[in-house]
């Protein structure tokens, strides 16, 4: 049986296909979630000071994802991201360590591997 989380994990991805799937899976695993096609539309509502752990990806049009980590910063916004990628290189991990409270995981992500990168990135938060 899942577990019932009592925090939202936000997605953020412009490809409806992957966004789906992550929240099909979070949500079976108790989690609740909200998601996103844009930065812009996330950015839009309240849901930068609902969401306990971002899932973003890292290429999108018009803004990437750490671009919108980084907007997020720069208003005091703290919350854990896990940075989704399918090139990572050591340039983004040293932006994404400047921005504070990152992850940057390879696609494809294995289920196991993100559900548990995800209890960590929450309980890390809250201490």
């Amino acid at each position: 049986m899942a577990q019932d989380y009592a925090y939202t994990v936000c997605i953020v991805d412009d490809d409806d296909a992957v966004r789906d799937s992550l929240k099909s899976l979070l949500e079976a695993n108790g989690m609740r979630v909200r998601d996103f096609s844009s930065p812009v539309e996330f950015l839009k509502g309240d849901a930068a000071e609902t969401c306990r752990c971002l899932i973003l990806d890292l290429q999108m049009p018009d803004m990437s994802g750490i671009e919108l980590l980084e907007t997020l910063r720069a208003q005091n916004i703290a919350t854990p991201a896990l940075m989704v990628t399918g090139q990572p290189d050591p340039d983004l991990v040293l932006r994404l360590e400047s921005a504070g409270r990152s992850t940057v995981l390879t696609k494809p992500v294995g289920e196991a591997e993100l559900l548990a990168r995800i209890e960590f990135a929450v309980a890390s938060s809250l201490n």
